[in-house]
């Protein structure tokens, strides 16, 4: 295991910096990004998965979540200390204006990890293929954002492909599905706030999107600490620590899988970033929903997660129903037509 991960993350700390090591052959970068991104993502389930498994399940969730945040906070910090990479020049005012960044990104965190260690990890993926329905709503009705009745018709087979999956499965609770629903509504928020940071004179203070990540992340660390408190998981702090010093309960392997996860985390993040920058809108679309088809189908395998026929073909309708919905807008363009609403 340790092998692995050693060979897991350090082409991931490499990728960082791809692009001050050259920028000759940039379609073959885009490709390793994209390797990585997935590789990352996927290990990252699996190891944050094991590190719920050795700690009781979903009984100390914000606190593993919590964890991951404060690893990839000084991960980042300590790239800024010792020199690797440039600092962010944010005065204190332009530090608070990402507050709100930091705090969707908490609740959309802190949430995910709750649905994906109560429930089973391929059910919480398949419910997250939900999130453009949520966007819609938030970027319509908080941001007046349109949306088109190409998108609006996308989300169809989305919410019905999660009706159908949701169905005969077995391992769910209504608590992991509120919670996946939560990290949904938390992931458009963070979306529209995202767009909006980027898009003033806060770019330049930032100094590009991996610090206005790891910015992100340090506010998120910071402001998910309260859920520790409001779930009852400090008074049970004790429990937590035994289990720590004896490196988890049922198949062991907490520490390195919390560690890991924590790590991975961050760095698969911040090369998606890296990544999604390069590619076009309908690229951007096609990876991010290669990309859930992989994680739900290898955490299925990994943790031999029950994928009958109604979850599956409901799986394969939702994740149709959200690449449609990333594109749909682009279909007439591609097409060879104009975009109309």
């Amino acid at each position: 295991l340790l092998v692995a991960a050693r060979s897991l993350v350090l082409p991931l700390v490499v990728a960082q910096h791809i692009d001050s090591i050259s920028k000759a052959r940039m379609e073959t970068a885009v490709v390793v990004y994209l390797l990585l991104w997935y590789v990352g993502n996927y290990y990252f389930n699996i190891f944050n998965k094991a590190a719920g498994i050795a700690s009781g399940g979903a009984a100390f969730a914000f606190t593993l979540a919590s964890l991951q945040l404060v690893i990839g906070s000084g991960w980042v910090v300590s790239l800024w200390v010792l020199g690797l990479r440039q600092r962010p020049a944010l005065s204190a005012s332009q530090a608070l204006r990402l507050l709100p960044l930091g705090l969707v990104t908490a609740v959309a965190h802190g949430s995910a990890i709750y649905a994906n260690l109560a429930g089973s990890l391929s059910f919480s993926q398949i419910v997250k293929a939900g999130e453009p329905a949520f966007a819609a709503a938030v970027g319509y009705g908080v941001y007046r954002n349109g949306v088109s009745w190409r998108k609006l018709l996308c989300l169809v087979p989305v919410i019905g492909g999660i009706a159908i999956a949701s169905a005969t499965e077995l391992d769910y609770t209504l608590a992991s599905f509120a919670a996946v629903s939560l990290a949904n509504l938390a992931a458009a928020f963070r979306g529209c706030e995202n767009k909006r940071v980027m898009a003033g004179e806060l770019q330049a203070a930032l100094g590009g999107e991996g610090n206005a990540y790891g910015v992100t992340t340090l506010w998120a660390a910071l402001l998910l600490l309260p859920a520790i408190f409001a779930t009852g998981e400090y008074e049970r702090r004790s429990a937590f620590v035994a289990l720590w010093r004896a490196d988890g309960g049922e198949g062991g392997g907490l520490r390195f899988n919390a560690v890991l996860s924590g790590l991975l985390f961050y760095l698969y993040n911040e090369v998606s970033t890296r990544a999604l920058r390069h590619l076009s809108g309908v690229g951007h679309s096609v990876a991010n929903t290669a990309k859930r088809a992989v994680v739900i189908v290898g955490s299925a395998v990994a943790f031999g997660e029950q994928m009958d026929r109604p979850k599956a073909v409901g799986c394969a309708i939702a994740i149709a129903g959200t690449f449609l919905y990333a594109i749909a807008d682009d279909i007439p363009r591609l097409g060879g037509g104009t975009k109309r609403d």
